[in-house]
């Protein structure tokens, strides 16, 4: 089987989620993300993908995901909700059908069909690590010498929704009546904990404009407290999704997983 490191970044991004059990409809935008976090040529500017130009990178990916299929590596399943608990597996001409239809790649606020991606034992075994790695965090602080507003940034960016700002966020609003300069300066503080794992490339954040869609723009770290500090960006409504989230990259996954993550774990276990 060939090494992690050979595989086209396409493949990466269809076997990690394949490695996840995830979605098949999001991979595309996962897959600009990864471009761009390699810094390759093609890599689509610091924001997610329109639809057109998901629907022409579809039938690239359709044909790497036929591929690894043949090749007995991944598997595609169907059921009700992410994730379902006992799926019909799709073989022969459904697993066809469904990777060369475009509709099945892309998100929906009420998807049709909940398809996801399943690696075999084969790739389970051989990949799992390479794909998932863990960094060397010798010389980091602990999780206890972190402070509490760092373990709280680095929790939200390990979890699904990542949410930062709105309703479902982990920050609070500024006070009201607060001056321009006085808003200004009072999310220069709340980024603080926040701002040294953004400019080390651990944590990216982005700016989600609608819960009916999977767009989002990218908000540089030396963008980021004008942003913040603009009602509109931080939105202030009652729809879920809709704000500022924050996710890790894969350099910052690989910190996590390097030892922050099993000690949070430990606190929930003994807390």
């Amino acid at each position: 089987m060939r090494s992690w490191d050979s595989l086209t970044i396409a493949e990466q991004t269809i076997m990690r989620r394949a490695l996840s059990e995830d979605s098949l409809a999001g991979v595309v935008q996962n897959y600009g993300v990864a471009l761009r976090w390699a810094g390759a040529e093609e890599a689509p500017p610091p924001r997610s993908y329109t639809d057109d130009e998901q629907r022409a990178l579809i039938a690239g990916l359709a044909a790497a995901a036929l591929d690894l299929g043949e090749r007995g590596l991944l598997t595609l399943c169907e059921g009700e909700g992410h994730r379902p608990v006992a799926p019909t597996l799709l073989t022969g001409a459904q697993f066809h059908d469904v990777l060369t239809d475009p509709a099945n790649w892309l998100r929906s606020a009420r998807p049709r069909r909940h398809l996801c991606f399943r690696a075999s034992e084969s790739a389970r075994e051989h990949w799992l690590d390479d794909a998932h790695p863990t960094a060397d965090t010798n010389g980091l602080p602990t999780w206890y010498e972190l402070t509490v507003e760092e373990r709280e940034v680095l929790v939200c960016a390990a979890e699904t929704s990542g949410m930062l700002t709105g309703p479902f966020g982990i920050w609070e609003d500024p006070p009201a009546g607060l001056s321009p300069t006085q808003r200004l300066t009072w999310v220069g503080e709340q980024l603080a904990p926040l701002l040294p794992f953004v400019r080390q490339g651990w944590i990216e954040v982005q700016h989600y404009p609608d819960a009916h869609s999977d767009a989002f723009t990218v908000i540089a770290s030396d963008e980021l407290r004008t942003a913040l500090a603009d009602p509109a960006v931080r939105y202030e409504g009652d729809e879920w999704g809709v704000g500022v989230g924050c996710i890790f990259t894969y350099t910052g996954l690989a910190v996590w997983r390097g030892g922050w993550s099993n000690e949070w774990g430990r606190r929930l276990t003994f807390s």
